[in-house]
């Protein structure tokens, strides 16, 4: 069993030192006006009113006993009168208290309990300084009942907070320590802990934040498995194409098709580095958007829509890119370079996963000064449950390596954070006909 840590007895003392001034505070001015007095509520007006009333009768010794009679059996407790010589005058109750020790004297008079032969009494002196005196029995009473009963208050609530206090610590500790396990590097660490209110709030963040760092770690291990696979192939590959020139060198005709065949290996491998690089600048400016460097200037759309439909057609000599546009009248600003990258990925993947038959389709508008960017395909899509996370870094719907659908799971996730830093948003939908679409929105 772990004992409490520090936040328990902070807790628990903090509100048994609640209990404490609460309770001193309801009990301080009981203890000093008496309250299990029977006198309590109108002290000065009994005191004058018993004085006179016994004083009177101090010369007439039957209706000094009957009266004494009267107070004893409306306080329900042995009363005497003494001289100041301890000579007792009248009595009443079962057992009358003693008179005063010569040394409890001067608290007479001081409405007050003292300490008398044993039991607690109260006394008030009936006229001067060397008149008799009235005793009642406290009924062992006093400050000590006063004190008894504080102590059981306490007792009862100290044992009661002790589970409420830990009930709030625990699951507290219970956090810390998956905290702990998570720092130590146990990415499968959970707290467990299941509560409806904010301690379970946390709890269920801690969760989540652990679920996406070991789902984040996790694609990331893919991601340079998937790289080192990548880039492995395409090195294969000029190795081979080198050795046969070396080996075998050929006639021209075959030299110039192993060239062209090793610079798309090249031009394989500094895309795939490109990305990975401008991902990783992108994750290192993921804080802020706007940190990502953007050149903006101004760029009339039609011709920037030209280039695109140029770019893809020398990429792709055998596909049809159809572009429906209406903006022939607008300028935007944009920075070219990067929202070229995001327009070329985009048609990439169209190509990639749609069969060889369709077409990639982009549509351009403007809406509210606002330009809308469209891109469909009609080929396999992607599952519901994967349009969630489709931008994430390092997330693929497609799980294969083939060289076609390979990939790095990085292209989308470039695209985002390239329309992020024009202050625009990016989503996917699955296309009603099959297929996949991305809507882009960007200010003017």
């Amino acid at each position: 069993m772990n004992l409490p840590g520090k936040l328990f007895w902070r807790i628990y003392l903090f509100g048994l030192l609640l209990i404490i001034a609460a309770t001193v505070a309801a009990v301080l001015p009981s203890i000093i006006m008496e309250p299990n007095a029977h006198f309590h509520g109108s002290p000065h007006r009994i005191r004058e009113w018993v004085t006179v009333e016994l004083h009177a009768r101090l010369d007439k010794p039957a209706e000094l006993q009957n009266y004494l009679n009267h107070i004893s059996t409306l306080v329900n407790s042995g009363a005497a009168v003494y001289t100041r010589d301890g000579v007792r005058l009248a009595a009443s109750g079962a057992a009358p208290p003693q008179a005063l020790e010569a040394k409890d004297h001067r608290y007479i008079g001081k409405w007050r309990s003292i300490r008398s032969h044993g039991i607690w009494v109260y006394s008030m002196p009936l006229g001067d300084d060397d008149a008799p005196y009235l005793v009642i029995d406290g009924k062992g009473g006093g400050p000590r009942r006063l004190f008894l009963a504080l102590g059981a208050v306490l007792l009862t609530v100290g044992i009661l907070s002790w589970p409420l206090a830990r009930a709030i610590t625990r699951p507290l500790e219970r956090l810390s320590d998956n905290a702990k396990a998570l720092a130590a590097g146990d990415l499968s660490a959970r707290s467990g802990v299941v509560r409806k209110d904010e301690v379970g709030d946390l709890a269920k963040t801690l969760d989540n934040m652990a679920d996406r760092l070991e789902e984040r770690i996790h694609s990331e291990k893919e991601l340079l498995a998937n790289i080192s696979h990548e880039i492995r192939t395409p090195l294969a590959r000029l190795r081979v194409a080198i050795e046969l020139c070396e080996d075998a060198p050929g006639d021209a005709a075959e030299t110039m098709e192993r060239l062209i065949g090793m610079g798309s290996d090249l031009a394989e491998l500094e895309s795939l580095l490109e990305n990975v690089l401008a991902s990783a600048r992108l994750d290192l400016a993921s804080s802020s958007p706007a940190s990502i460097p953007v050149r903006l200037r101004r760029v009339a759309m039609p011709d920037f829509l030209d280039k695109t439909r140029e770019r893809f057609e020398r990429r792709y000599t055998d596909r049809v890119l159809e572009i429906n546009s209406s903006v022939e009248d607008m300028e935007i600003m944009l920075d070219p370079d990067l929202f070229n990258r995001v327009c070329d990925n985009l048609l990439d993947n169209a190509v990639k996963y749609s069969p060889p038959n369709a077409k990639p389709i982009l549509f351009a508008k403007k809406k509210e000064n606002r330009l809308h960017i469209q891109v469909m395909n009609y080929g396999q899509g992607v599952p519901e449950e994967d349009l969630p996370r489709l931008f994430e870094p390092f997330f693929r719907s497609d799980r294969s390596r083939s060289r076609k659908t390979g990939g790095t799971g990085l292209g989308l996730t470039l695209c985002k954070r390239i329309v992020e830093a024009h202050h625009g948003t990016i989503s996917a939908s699955a296309n009603p006909q099959g297929g996949l679409v991305v809507d882009i929105d960007i200010p003017g």
